[in-house]
């Protein structure tokens, strides 16, 4: 007897809606041209594209838009708090943004008849004095600093080896995932 897959409910992005791949590339540029970015470094999904765009001091909304059509959305903290942005805990989802969107952009799309309770009722949890990406520069580089008087540089060449590792690996990702646009 097989058992059904659960589906695992991620209170932090809302996975509702979902356009056709004839639709990819309208929806792309839309973003785009309504102030959406690229951002340089962003976690492997298996996304296509994603896109960022600030919605406040803070935050900012992340749509990433995945192979089968389906479109990923959350509300998170700028990268500008790098702490904040990569703590999960501080994001949520962008449900009613994102269908403000599709329908903004008159874009055909699919959405759940019943979405999770997570994207209908968000919990916000705030960051307490989420550092800003200046001071975590400087402390990284009196770390380095003192790595290198106390240690040859060994641990800063590792995290920069580390860095340029992971820059690699995404730009190669998102050049072979351009062709889903095309």
């Amino acid at each position: 007897m097989q058992q059904k897959k659960k589906s695992k409910i991620d209170p932090h992005h809302c996975k509702c809606f979902s356009i056709s791949k004839q639709n990819f590339r309208e929806f792309v540029t839309k973003l785009q041209n309504a102030g959406y970015s690229e951002p340089f470094f962003e976690e492997d999904h298996g996304q296509i594209i994603g896109f960022t765009k600030p919605i406040s001091q803070y935050y900012q909304i992340h749509v990433k838009l995945m192979r089968t059509g389906r479109i990923e959305a959350e509300i998170e903290y700028s990268q500008e708090f790098p702490f904040a942005h990569t703590n999960p805990t501080h994001s949520f989802s962008a449900h009613s943004e994102l269908n403000l969107l599709l329908v903004a952009f008159l874009i055909p799309h699919k959405c759940k008849k019943k979405p999770p309770i997570t994207c209908i009722q968000r919990v916000v949890i705030p960051a307490n004095q989420p550092m800003k990406m200046d001071s975590v520069l400087a402390l990284g580089g009196i770390a380095s600093l003192a790595d290198l008087f106390f240690n040859d540089g060994k641990i800063t060449k590792k995290a920069i080896d580390i860095i340029l590792k992971h820059t690699r690996k995404s730009i190669k990702r998102k050049a072979k995932r351009r062709k889903y646009l095309k």
